[in-house]
């Protein structure tokens, strides 16, 4: 018996952390419409060809994970800001050419992916975001980071990669970040700021 009491300890936090990873439940929003709305906390539109955001993920206030990537946004409406339950939002590869501010309203986003879409500067209001820790902007042409990353203590990391920078550009803030993880490309002699 205690053998195996032993082996229950052993293998608890792995059927844990299983557990939780395999939790997360995304609706299409087809099957969202399907359940009642406050029990929907995942949804993923992605490859859907949206140029706009469905109003209807509005009523689900409970939304804690939204994928929208991989389609043909340029702007979010502002009911996207009044999801204040989300802490991870995917905008990944899509046609954005001036940062979304409606995000700088999502206060308890953990993760934000916007890469490879065709905006050049990050609002300041992105400081608004202090529970950020995860900040993917590959492939995306940032000619310069906001100061307000510097404020932003629990950023642990940030993707930089697919745009080629100098490396002063590079090596300012990876020193302004210390705490940060940052992916850049190897540096070239292409773009200093």
């Amino acid at each position: 018996m205690k053998k195996l009491f032993a082996l229950i300890l052993i293998y608890s936090p792995l059927v844990l952390i299983a557990q939780k990873a395999d939790s997360i439940r995304y609706y299409s929003l087809e099957e969202a419409y399907n359940v009642h709305p406050d029990s929907v906390f995942a949804i993923r539109l992605t490859k859907k060809k949206l140029t706009a955001v469905p109003k209807e993920i509005q009523s689900y206030k409970n939304l804690r994970h939204l994928d929208l990537s991989k389609n043909k946004l340029t702007i979010l409406p502002e009911f996207v800001g009044t999801l204040k339950n989300l802490i991870d939002l995917d905008l990944g590869k899509n046609k954005f050419t001036s940062f979304p501010t409606e995000i700088c309203k999502l206060i308890n986003l953990q993760k934000l992916v916007l890469n490879q879409n065709q905006f050049t500067h990050i609002s300041e209001c992105i400081e608004n975001l202090e529970k950020l820790t995860y900040f993917d902007v590959w492939d995306t042409p940032l000619e310069t980071f906001p100061k307000a990353f510097i404020e932003m203590k629990n950023l642990k990391f940030i993707d930089m990669r697919g745009v080629l920078y100098g490396p002063t550009y590079q090596q300012k803030w990876i020193h302004n970040l210390h705490w940060v993880k940052i992916e850049f490309d190897a540096p070239c002699d292409c773009m200093e700021k």
